[in-house]
């Protein structure tokens, strides 16, 4: 199969173009060539597979690069869509673009990855994903919220972030929970749970190199709510898990990168927070190596009565099923607050502003990232002694 280069000047070019690389198979490129002013505007979806996508699923045995020259893909329309699926045994490269407003809407897959959903080989080199979102349904009568997952990426398989891409003001969010349908008494949902506000590493390998990834929110959903005789009462908010980054497992190396202003944020409901967890990174699982990072003004926080929810982890949050070696980072400024702003409430339940180490969990960290975890905070500061780094690691030279 010889190597097929076509030219895209509109999102009918775009999508006629996809549909050809996916046919020929092999090696292909797409140039991007309208004027950067002019933004290829999505307004349909095309297809349904693992949710509503605006282009075409990159396919099997595609090996796929998008050149952007500064231009951008956007969601413009009502109507729920991711912008691009990439299918297991496909490979997709985009440069120089930038992916915007997509929006992942439902349950499972299809409120997961609000610009990318990847199972194949994805490459992001000088890529702007912002302001997408991936969002959970509201639940029914009763029922909780689904989750949202990954508000800019979600990747199961291979995924390369480089060159300065940079991952900014996107959200995952979780559904509201279901209210009750009776008049009385009647059972209310909790809110569905936000994973990965940033990107959402599901598995597989992922590396993150000169890549920012700021500003980025996970929310919990609101809780329902039912009339118990003359008063409304209602369910807790969903938990809130990595601000800018959730990983679920897989081998993961984020070297030379900021993780900037992120929130992981249960403050939704009235009828108390969930738990939030990892203001900038939540790590469930896998093998995670840090080295030269910048993790800094993340915040994780949730409302009070909180308990038995918890805040923990306002940079990092490490579970015990976890492997992470910290290498020549700083981790500065990061809070875990359990008042969400009410400095009259609270319960106390708020540790590891700088990182959380859960028991169990294997980690090291060199001296220098000890000496740099500094200036982080807990509200309230019952736990102050915890503020920038609660659990046992393994002191290690790098």
């Amino acid at each position: 199969m010889l190597p097929s280069n076509f030219l895209a000047a509109s999102v009918s070019d775009l999508i006629a173009d996809i549909n050809a690389a996916n046919a020929a198979g092999g090696t292909n490129t797409i140039t991007l060539t309208a004027p950067t002013t002019s933004p290829y505007a999505l307004t349909a979806v095309d297809n349904s597979t693992d949710g509503a996508n605006g282009l075409p699923v990159i396919a099997k045995k595609d090996i796929l690069t998008i050149i952007g020259n500064g231009d951008t893909i956007e969601r413009s329309a009502g109507t729920p869509f991711r912008l691009v699926d990439v299918a297991s045994g496909a490979s997709l490269t985009l440069e120089n673009l930038t992916l915007q407003n997509g929006l992942a809407f439902g349950s499972g897959s299809s409120a997961e990855g609000g610009a990318i959903y990847n199972q194949g080989t994805l490459v992001l080199s000088g890529v702007t994903v912002q302001s997408n979102t991936a969002q959970g349904s509201d639940g029914a009568s009763g029922q909780a919220g689904d989750d949202g997952s990954g508000g800019g990426i979600w990747s199961a398989s291979s995924l390369t972030l480089e060159n300065g891409t940079l991952v900014q003001n996107n959200q995952a969010i979780g559904g509201g929970g279901g209210w009750s349908s009776k008049q009385f008494r009647g059972k209310t949902g909790v809110g569905g749970n936000g994973f990965g506000g940033g990107v959402f590493v599901a598995g597989g390998t992922a590396a993150f190199t000169g890549v920012s990834v700021d500003n980025n929110v996970a929310e919990g959903g609101p809780g329902g709510g039912a009339f118990t005789f003359d008063t409304f009462s209602f369910n807790r908010t969903g938990n809130a898990y990595g601000g800018g980054i959730y990983i679920a497992a897989g081998t993961v190396t984020i070297s030379s990168d900021t993780v900037d202003g992120n929130l992981a944020d249960a403050c939704a409901g009235r009828g108390g927070g969930g738990s939030a967890l990892g203001g900038g990174l939540y790590v469930a699982a896998g093998n995670v190596t840090l080295s030269a990072d910048m993790v800094a003004s993340n915040v994780a926080r949730t409302v009070p009565p909180s308990y038995p929810q918890v805040v923990e982890g306002g940079g990092i949050y490490i579970a015990s099923n976890a492997t992470v070696t910290l290498c020549n980072d700083t981790v500065q400024s990061n809070t875990a607050d359990d008042t969400c702003g009410n400095t009259t409430g609270g319960g106390a339940n708020s540790y590891g502003g700088g990182i959380y180490i859960e028991s169990g969990a294997t980690v090291y960290i060199d001296s220098l990232t000890v000496a740099h975890t500094i200036n982080n905070t807990v509200i309230p500061d019952a736990n102050g002694s915890t503020a920038n780094i609660d659990g046992t690691y393994i002191l290690k030279n790098c």
